[in-house]
């Protein structure tokens, strides 16, 4: 059997406070919200609120104050919402991430636990920063999306270590979205803060615009150039030795690279990562990388195409008309985990290398 997967949809105006408030009042809306004040919030080891704020007000002043707002909407603590929801040291399970960047497009799936995920598309417009679409995690930080620029930038797990004081990868995304509108801005901006864990992140903006920022806590380096793709290991040599044994990352990156080049549609694009025998789609869940959303965003036009789960039916979204005040007009995404021909199994482990290297052939023919 196929198992539901849905995301909620929120939308969010004002000031960052503002922000903050309607996200945790939509929130406790929901389904999942619900049930938020029957659980104990727990504070990491070593949590100081005066570190937190100096840290956020240093890089991210908009996300202090959304904080406050977050914290009277869920009615907590201020300490209890800075310590779960902020730059706190966060603990980051193995997780994978595909990223594609053509001449026009850029693809995604984001590839994590089930348990852990944080299903939530939000639209945010906050005063005084770019408006953004994004899939959120743990209410202020952001795992990937497009901002009203047409920046598009998602981030991809490398390795626990080294680790380093830095801020989280999640505020480190929402950064992004939040203060940059190119990608010549966004690598300026992740090539000068201090990175807690290895991490790429990868970007497209509306004129074309692709990089990848490979980012450890010793070290940064970028690629660039107009068709690229991002997997989870660092492709540049001097940041080789950061990496993890991944065969999984490694394997992914062949049909990535080809379908940047093969001036695919924004509909072939998702399909291509979204469909049931796809080399990129993964269904490692019980491992916690199993593919959890996928999308496709055309930067020049503000359009994502989202589904939720595989064999997707996508969504379109124009983020242009929602920055003018217009609704998205849903309040949920729906899908499946797993796809029609291989549905949802927690057990499942990943395709041989035979079966993975005649599906990235036929995907490279299309």
């Amino acid at each position: 059997m196929n198992k539901p997967w849905r995301v909620d949809v929120l939308q969010c105006r004002g000031s960052s406070y503002d922000v903050g408030k309607q996200m945790a009042e939509g929130f406790l809306k929901t389904t999942r919200g619900a049930t938020f004040h029957r659980r104990k919030g727990h504070q990491p080891f070593g949590f100081v609120l005066k570190d937190a704020q100096a840290a956020l007000c240093t890089y991210a002043p908009n996300i202090w104050e959304e904080l406050h707002g977050l914290a009277d909407g869920l009615k907590i603590p201020l300490e209890r919402a800075a310590a779960q929801y902020s730059n706190a040291r966060l603990s980051f399970p193995k997780r994978g991430c595909s990223s594609v960047m053509t001449n026009a497009f850029y693809g995604r799936n984001y590839d994590y636990s089930p348990r852990r995920y944080d299903p939530t598309l939000v639209a945010v417009q906050p005063k005084g920063m770019h408006a953004s679409l994004a899939f959120s995690d743990r209410f202020t930080g952001r795992v990937d999306g497009m901002n009203e620029h047409g920046l598009c930038v998602g981030l991809h797990f490398v390795n626990y270590r080294p680790v380093r004081p830095g801020l989280v990868c999640i505020l480190i995304v929402r950064m992004v979205l939040d203060q940059c509108a190119t990608t010549r801005e966004a690598v300026r901006l992740l090539t000068r803060i201090p990175h807690g864990q290895p991490f790429n992140y990868s970007l497209l903006d509306a004129i074309g615009a692709a990089a990848v920022v490979e980012a450890s806590p010793l070290a940064t380096s970028v690629r660039d150039g107009r068709e690229l793709a991002c997997t989870n290991h660092f492709q540049i040599a001097k940041l080789g030795r950061y990496n993890r044994r991944n065969p999984g990352s490694h394997r992914r990156l062949p049909p990535l690279e080809t379908w940047s080049r093969a001036e695919l549609s924004s509909q072939q694009l998702f399909a291509a990562l979204n469909h049931a025998g796809s080399p990129v789609f993964d269904h490692a869940y019980r491992s916690g990388s199993g593919t959890l959303h996928t999308f496709v965003c055309e930067p020049a036009e503000r359009i994502m195409l989202v589904g939720i789960g595989g064999d997707a039916s996508p969504r379109s979204i124009h983020f242009e008309n929602w920055t003018r005040g217009a609704s998205l007009g849903l309040s949920q995404l729906e899908g499946q985990l797993g796809t029609l021909d291989r549905p949802f199994d927690p057990t499942i482990v990943i395709p041989s290398k035979k079966t993975l290297a005649r599906l990235s052939i036929g995907a490279a023919s299309k």
